[in-house]
């Protein structure tokens, strides 16, 4: 059935060589490419996620604005792989490959055949199957998906077969496990030597997103896979997928940057013969939180596969596919729902040569003592040892959640040189090592006829040198515990649960905004509590009482031209700001002199979400991170009477906030007084109580009685933990504060004030204290005050359960009893 096409206000977004450019999608689809396929010269077909397959045509026109849809097939279940065969597409869902005919000719599926399901598939979310490119043979090939599993969501599971591999499909259907080690392998494709390559996406045992030559039976990095292995099915072994383990890995060809790539999607060889440019034979890779396609090349040092990537076209959308249609231009399948992209996160794109050649860098060869990098046009001008700058370094390779880049430096130049053309710049460079990743940026350089270098960086993964040693990059540590691990949540303060309002004060718009497409200057005004919004504030947004030394972390989002101040000790301010799609962070005193500029611009753009994180130290900014990048560190903040932080100040350009997190330093609580846990006390009801790990574990619906009767000044300093499910409140001589639940929530005190104060996630450690002195309470959690009122305690001090599990580590009181 043909369908209605919305024609979207974004027009092609040009690049010096290459045009970007939206070809339209049906009107009110949502077309989340999983899948891309050119059953003729002039049709486009993609596979969804939502379970459709569509056929385009027009979309290859010098004008896509006229593209038709036709819903080929619907009902499927996440297409994220998808191939001709024949007249017939292969759509790979995410429990069997299906062959699709039309067999009446109407456009319309007729048939839909089973290949193969011969993989296991359980019930978790993360089980997808991604593929499907063909070899020279006819086999295809198809990647799964490990399970992510609770309680950490982002940890890799392989509960069923065969998760975490690369399988082979023959042309009869015939499947065979290929090759194992992975987590996320999103992304399929052949090199122009015929090798099938992989990528994958970062998170536990891969340290940043890596690009794979896949080696026939060999382990690529992720243990999990290790289960469904002869070897380990034979002896019954199941995967320890917390200790590393000492089996040789395939090294990964190329390390992407961890700001270049987050979730890496597919990857395709230019065979366009010169129609996309001067590229030929290298690859081109999909990107989706950065939204962008980025480009790699791969070369063999005696034997082993290495080589460069470089950003190639920034701010496409949330790119998970690409693939080079008939007339050489390269087409680009957006999605991101649930994977965290740049927008638009749907649609497609296409990406046109335009047959001017931009002075860029076409090779990157890793030659004794040192690089020769070639230009597409001949160098203007000499090239010195100062305008050339060569970053180095590794990662650790263990379960936590990525890696950052460890044993980071700069290492020297020790000489340039030109070739008599001009095109080839030599580096001489005797402090390279094997097993590390070098970053070389380019200063002032172009081309002749000033043509500007258009991009000035390229990371280069070094497995071996010329004749020389070779080496991991991905570095054997020992595993890191569970609190080293940076997932755990405990002692953060979330300080927009509920009613993001509670804990501040100021008139910001509480709203559920996002960037107006139509006025990119401005948010859309959509009702909700997710967002608050500066652009109708007379005044600053500031936390009601102080934060202490700690680490706050701030989700923020402007529109173009927009900017945001954070407020810190001693009146500086950290200032964001969009400059037409380039991010301004300075750190500025209270007289607006700048104190620090952000070292590198990682800004993604205007209607992003990005996590602002800055680390505060008896007066110092230990750092300032962006998106975990670091872009600031080490600055002493001036000496003031404003003590009273955190605040959002009133600042020329609208902005947002959401999931504004504090994370105190050095918390500690008192150790004197009387330990409640050692007493006897009463269990009244159905609650019960049970002593694991040295901690007090509450269950059950009742009520426990600590202490018969409250003093009427006291402290009381507790550390407990909860889980979701968790209603509890602490009674504290006839007032009741609710310390774990979710209306309200943690550290709300009914009675005394009603302020709903959604603090601590469900299973983190956190500090309490409760104090009463001269009629009035108080509460603190992590030293943070978030409530108080007039009170005169007079009754017992006991906790009500409501269900769920509360654990005690300690509970303390000081007072006169």
């Amino acid at each position: 059935m043909m369908v209605p096409i919305t024609i979207m206000l974004m027009v092609g977004v040009a690049e010096p060589g290459w045009i970007v450019e939206p070809i339209p999608v049906p009107e009110g689809e949502v077309v989340e490419v999983g899948g891309i396929a050119f059953p003729d010269e002039h049709t486009i077909a993609v596979s969804t996620r939502r379970g459709r397959v569509w056929l385009i045509d027009g979309g290859l026109d010098e004008d896509p604005s006229d593209a038709r849809w036709t819903r080929f097939a619907d009902g499927l279940y996440e297409g994220l792989g998808l191939d001709t065969d024949g007249d017939a597409l292969l759509v790979l869902q995410r429990g069997e490959l299906s062959r699709l005919r039309d067999v009446d000719g109407d456009r319309l599926v007729d048939d839909i055949e089973l290949v193969t399901d011969d993989w296991g598939l359980s019930d978790n979310y993360h089980e997808f199957a991604f593929g499907l490119p063909r070899d020279a043979q006819g086999n295809r090939y198809i990647s799964f998906n490990l399970g992510f599993m609770e309680p950490e969501w982002w940890h890799g599971q392989a509960v069923v077969p065969y998760r975490g591999w690369i399988m082979q499909v023959s042309p009869e259907g015939d499947i065979t496990p290929w090759a194992h080690g992975f987590r996320s392998p999103c992304g399929l494709g052949f090199d122009a030597e015929g090798r099938l390559l992989a990528t994958d996406n970062q998170g536990d045992w891969m340290p940043t997103s890596p690009i794979y030559v896949v080696e026939r039976d060999g382990f690529h990095g992720h243990p999990a896979s290790l289960r469904w292995t002869e070897a380990f099915l034979r002896e019954g072994r199941l995967s320890n997928d917390r200790e590393p383990i000492d089996i040789e890995r395939v090294p990964a060809a190329i390390w992407i940057p961890y700001e270049w790539s987050r979730s890496t999607g597919n990857l395709v060889t230019d065979t366009t013969g010169g129609g996309f440019g001067p590229f030929e034979g290298q690859l081109f890779v999909a990107e989706l939180t950065t939204g962008r396609v980025l480009r790699a090349e791969i070369e063999d040092i005696d034997g082993v596969s290495q080589g460069a990537v470089w950003p190639f076209v920034d701010r496409v959308g949330s790119v998970a596919r690409v693939a080079f249609a008939p007339d050489g231009s390269l087409i680009c399948g957006l999605t991101n729902r649930g994977w965290g992209g740049l927008a638009p996160g749907h649609g497609l794109r296409r990406i046109r040569f335009t047959g001017a050649v931009p002075m860029e860098m076409k090779h990157v060869r890793l030659v004794p003592g040192g690089f020769d990098i070639e230009f597409t046009h001949p160098v203007a001008g000499d090239v010195s040892q100062s305008q050339v700058h060569v970053d180095t370094w590794d990662y650790n390779w263990w379960w936590k959640y990525g890696s950052p880049e460890q044993r980071r430096s700069e290492i020297p130049v020790g000489g340039t040189s030109l070739s008599p053309d001009r095109r080839i710049l030599h580096l001489s460079l005797p402090m390279l090592r094997a097993g590390r990743v070098a970053k070389i940026r380019l200063d002032n350089i172009s081309g002749d006829g000033e043509r500007p270098l258009r991009h000035n960086e390229v990371a280069y993964t070094i497995n071996r040198l010329p004749g020389g040693p070779s080496g991991q990059v991905a570095k054997m540590v020992d595993a890191p515990s569970m609190a080293d691990s940076g997932q755990d949540e405990s002692g953060w303060l979330r300080l927009m649960w509920g009613d993001a309002t509670d804990l501040w004060e100021g008139d910001w718009r509480l709203a559920k905004d996002t960037l107006d497409q139509a006025d990119r200057r401005r948010f859309t005004r959509a009702y909700g509590t997710d967002v608050l919004v500066n652009d109708e504030a007379a005044n600053d947004l500031v936390l009601r009482g102080a934060a202490p030394d700690g680490r706050v972390s701030v989700a923020i989002m402007l529109p173009e031209r927009g900017a945001i101040a954070m407020g810190l000790p001693g009146g500086a301010a950290l200032v964001v700001r969009d400059l037409d799609g380039r991010g301004s962070i300075e750190l500025l005193d209270s007289s607006g002199t700048i104190l620090a500029v952000a070292e590198r611009d990682v800004w993604r753009g205007p209607g992003q979400w990005h996590r602002l994180e800055v680390e505060i130290r008896n007066g110092q900014i230990e750092g300032v991170s962006l998106d975990d990048m670091s872009i600031m560190d080490e600055v002493q903040l001036p000496v003031g009477p404003d003590a009273r932080w955190l605040r959002f100040l009133q600042v020329p350009g609208p902005g947002g906030i959401a999931d504004v997190r504090l994370q105190p330093d050095g918390i500690k609580t008192s150790d004197v007084g009387e330990d409640l846990l050692a007493g006897r006390f009463e269990l009244q009801g159905e609650v019960g109580g049970r002593v694991a790990d040295g901690s007090m574990v509450l269950s059950g619906d009742g009520l426990v009685v600590l202490q018969s009767s409250c003093p009427a000044a006291f402290e009381l300093h507790g550390t407990l933990r909860f889980t979701g499910d968790t209603a509890a409140a602490l009674e504290v001589g006839g007032v009741s504060m609710v310390i774990a639940g979710s209306s309200p929530g943690t550290g709300s005190i009914l009675g005394v004030d009603e302020r709903s104060a959604d603090l601590v996630p469900p299973g983190g450690w956190y500090d309490l204290v409760v104090s009463c002195s001269d009629g009035r309470i108080t509460v603190s959690l992590n030293g943070l005050v978030v409530a108080s009122g007039a009170a005169s305690p007079n009754g017992p001090l006991a906790i009500r359960m409501g269900g769920g599990l509360l654990t005690i580590d300690r509970l303390r009181l000081d007072g006169d009893h």
